[in-house]
């Protein structure tokens, strides 16, 4: 009679638990980057630094139409659906649904009937008003698509969420050659309408399978509209609407200053510089997100919220350390490999930025507990004073290395004030204890980026 051998440990099984599912979203958020630097490579390529330019600045204004369209609100929504009962679950759900419909009307209605002071905003002329208004359709099927996506990571679709990472930047890397040899400022607004009409076609095919269940979520016993679900709800969407409008325009005006001082092909060198220390922490953010939220919501201990904390920040921070020193010592190369040689300037910047993701993956690692627990006051705290910082810092030091440089010395700042605030927090009040491994492989992690940064400073 053979034996049976043993089953691992739990705490065994947790940490491959957590570690299946970094990976499988990894993968998509790699995936996702590559498509999203072939699209920004094609654009840099046959327009150049201006019309990259202009790109990044109608995604900055969608990004933040998009902020008003969902209330910002994927986050409440993937919370409550993750800790409520069935029919408390079902009025949430219908009632958030009623919230973000109305919200991304209005958010539509301004971009049309307000372009001109929209594009002033951005820095851009009244002459380029046509541009905002063809952004009402991508703001609204973008707002679509997240509704679709915080259904997914609910249900816990991890797999399927990875790959839908990649139907926009695919699309966009489709469609880019075309855009870009159009000539004209007015493919844009349409590169990003199909993109975000990819999106949504994409994610409602990965829902399919999941009709039944959702079948059950919005049918049943229970209102249409609820008050308390409706109050639930704005408890953490209104903190997040109000970080995530203060963040867009902290930055929105930072680059603004960008567009009108140093001129759209110097922003595009800044947005080049900025993709990549986006695109690469994102391989380490999207890896948590499918995860971390609804485990830590599900949690109801202090204690066992910061073992959780302490096991994702010691897997995050290597993983983290390594793509950022590898791209420390490959700038100018990253740089013409993503877009082409005339943005090789841009390294300047990514100095910076690079240096401030080791510090906003960790300040994101120790901020979504606040969520979690819904601790909304010290969140909108938190990103608010990081706001600020940004917005002073970038303000203040535009004089001496000029807009650009200064908002990538700006985010520096940002994510280290965030990241004070939040490990304080997190200590108190669940149980977070910065020592032992995860302090070490942090601290090891942040010695590695420094020296690899001081080393490569002026490549």
């Amino acid at each position: 009679m053979s034996a049976v051998a043993p089953a691992p440990p739990a705490e065994t099984q947790t940490w491959r638990s957590l570690a299946r599912v970094m990976s499988v979203s990894a993968m998509g958020a790699a995936a996702s980057g590559l498509l999203s630097a072939a699209c920004t490579k094609i654009v840099a390529a046959v327009a150049g630094p201006a019309a990259l330019g202009l790109l990044g600045t109608l995604q900055q204004l969608r990004q933040t139409a998009l902020v008003a369209a969902t209330a910002n609100g994927q986050t409440a929504l993937v919370q409550g659906l993750s800790s409520f009962s069935p029919e408390a679950r079902r009025e949430y759900l219908s009632t958030v649904s009623i919230i973000i419909a109305s919200a991304t009307l209005m958010a539509a209605c301004f971009l049309l009937l307000l372009p001109g002071t929209v594009a002033g905003w951005a820095g851009l002329s009244a002459g380029d008003a046509f541009l905002v208004r063809g952004l009402a359709a991508a703001v609204a099927l973008s707002s679509l698509f997240v509704f679709l996506t915080a259904l997914l990571n609910a249900l816990g679709a991890a797999g399927k969420l990875a790959l839908l990472q990649m139907a926009g930047p695919g699309a966009m890397a489709l469609l880019a050659w075309p855009t870009a040899r159009a000539g004209t400022p007015g493919a844009f607004p349409a590169l990003l309408t199909a993109s975000a009409a990819a999106t949504v076609l994409a994610a409602m095919g990965a829902l399919a399978a999941r009709r039944s269940t959702l079948a059950i979520w919005f049918r049943g016993p229970g209102r249409w509209w609820r008050w308390r679900a409706c109050r639930h709800f704005f408890s953490i969407a209104a903190v997040m609407l109000m970080t995530g409008l203060a963040g867009a325009a902290a930055f929105m005006a930072a680059r603004a200053r960008i567009v009108r001082v140093e001129g759209l092909a110097e922003a595009g060198q800044f947005d080049a510089a900025w993709g990549i220390s986006m695109n690469q922490v994102s391989l380490v953010l999207a890896s948590l997100q499918t995860h971390y939220l609804p485990a830590l919501a599900r949690l109801r201990g202090a204690p066992q919220r910061g073992e959780q904390i302490a096991r994702v920040l010691t897997l995050a921070a290597p993983v983290a350390a390594t793509v950022i020193v590898a791209l420390a010592f490959a700038k100018p190369t990253a740089l013409t490999l993503l877009y082409s040689g005339a943005f090789r300037p841009a390294a300047r910047y990514l100095r910076w930025t690079l240096l401030g993701d080791y510090f906003k993956v960790a300040g994101w690692i120790l901020s979504i507990p606040l969520l979690a627990a819904s601790d909304m006051r010290v969140f909108l705290a938190a990103d608010l004073a990081a706001s600020g910082v940004f917005a002073a810092a970038a303000a203040a030091l535009s004089p001496w290395p000029g807009p650009a440089e200064a908002a990538s010395i700006a985010f520096v700042l940002m994510h280290a004030a965030h990241l004070a605030i939040c490990a304080v927090y997190a200590r108190r009040r669940h149980g977070f204890q910065w020592r032992g491994a995860s302090a070490m492989t942090w601290a090891a992690g942040l010695a590695v980026v420094t020296a690899a940064s001081i080393r490569q400073w002026n490549t």
